[in-house]
């Protein structure tokens, strides 16, 4: 049977896809595009923002007029009252469902990944779930409450995935930092993986505050694996707003850990999320957040207008931004994440870093392009036979959005 697939939203869905898809190889599926006429369409959804929701709802919705035939299956994050909004699907599978049912569809007890569709770089899942109801966020409902993978399953698959040419992959979930299984946590995983032959980069997907230990940055510091690259959801630097939230961490101890950070390693990238625009965040609230994040050494941000999801506490807060606020306190905070990401890029003028080559290239440009360590995109003129491979890069020239190099001859990593 032909069998496509539609990934939305995170990290985590495309590795769930990925899985699914050797599960259906595992079976009489063959996985084509969705310009082939397929007979089973699957849609893995992401309805964590309003905008993301409507375009699980749009993909389904084009999928059934072009192929008015075909099963569509839709899967992963949506709103319990999907079925009457969206009636052209023929079965929505919950992420609680999920395993059982496409196990039973693909006759497949694969749990594991060996590799990741046109990419160069892999995702792992360490867990998923959630227990912490911040009260803007649907996340809680969608995936239910946390669960972590076996260490020793995630290091076999990690394994397979460096036989099978993945020379980084990048560990995924909903909140990593609170990976627990039997007796280990997130910093013994990373001592775990941190002895994998051929492994060269260990990214991490987003931390949140609390879960930034001093254990933590220590391993960081010494690790000869992990990327110099933090991204962190800190949502909000105003400890009244946080309080509204939900989140219990405190402003002068995310200082203080960021400072660490920078201080132990300079050349880390240090990325954050932020919402702009929650209830109660009044102007000089929102000062707040923007001048904490001015006087640090943030490398990147992205910036989220916050919007309302149901079934939250949040949705029921009275005090609310307007809409033309939120757009002007986000155009704010944009111009000061790409101030700060100009200012870190070009400390690397006329230096050499190690890139990884992706496969794909540039849309805008045709250059090739890859990730240094620290999370900068370098674009790159074309070379044979350098995707996937690891090329020390000359950057030559820093504009507003772009990073631009050359790859040193008789230079690769």
């Amino acid at each position: 049977m032909k069998t496509t697939f539609i990934t939305l939203g995170c990290r985590l869905n495309q590795y769930e896809t990925q899985l699914l898809k050797e599960m259906a190889e595992d079976g009489p599926y063959e996985l084509t595009d969705l310009n082939n006429n397929p007979e089973l369409i699957i849609v893995n959804a992401c309805s964590v923002t309003m905008n993301a929701a409507q375009q699980a709802r749009n993909a389904v919705r084009k999928a059934r007029r072009a192929y008015p035939h075909a099963t569509i299956i839709v899967t992963g994050c949506f709103p319990s009252n999907i079925s009457t909004a969206l009636q052209e699907a023929d079965r929505f599978v919950s992420n609680d469902e999920k395993q059982q049912f496409f196990a039973r569809l693909f006759s497949s007890r694969r749990r594991s990944i060996t590799k990741f569709d046109k990419h160069t770089r892999a995702h792992v899942k360490i867990q998923t779930g959630c227990n912490h109801f911040c009260t803007y966020c649907i996340v809680p409902y969608l995936r239910s409450r946390e669960q972590s993978r076996p260490s020793q399953e995630i290091c076999t698959e990690i394994a397979s995935l460096v036989q099978h040419g993945f020379s980084e992959v990048t560990l995924t979930g909903i909140h990593i930092g609170r990976y627990r299984y039997a007796q280990r946590d997130l910093v013994t995983l990373l001592q775990d993986l941190e002895t994998l032959e051929g492994l060269q980069r260990i990214r991490l997907s987003s931390l949140n505050p609390e879960e930034i230990s001093d254990r933590f940055i220590s391993m960081l510091t010494s690790s000869r694996k992990i990327c110099h690259h933090i991204h962190i959801s800190l949502q909000s630097a105003d400890q009244e707003v946080l309080r509204a939230m939900g989140r219990t961490y405190q402003i002068s101890d995310i200082e203080r850990k960021i400072k660490m950070i920078a201080s132990q390693i300079p050349d880390c990238g240090i990325g954050a999320d932020i919402i702009t625009g929650f209830p109660h965040e009044t102007e000089p609230r929102f000062k707040h957040t923007y001048n904490f994040i001015e006087a640090l050494p943030f490398t990147y941000l992205h910036v989220f207008r916050y919007s309302p999801r149901k079934r939250t506490l949040a949705a029921l807060l009275t005090n609310k931004v307007p809409e033309r606020e939120k757009k002007k306190r986000s155009a704010l905070l944009r111009h000061l994440g790409l101030r700060k990401s100009i200012e870190f890029r070009r400390r690397y003028l006329n230096k050499i870093l190690n890139v990884l080559i992706e496969s794909k290239r540039d849309k805008q440009t045709n250059l090739m392009v890859g990730f240094s360590d620290n999370y900068i995109r370098v674009l790159m003129p074309k070379k044979k036979k350098v995707a996937a491979t690891f090329q020390n890069v000359l950057i030559e020239r820093i504009d507003e959005y772009e990073t631009f190099g050359t790859i040193c001859e008789n230079e690769n990593a």
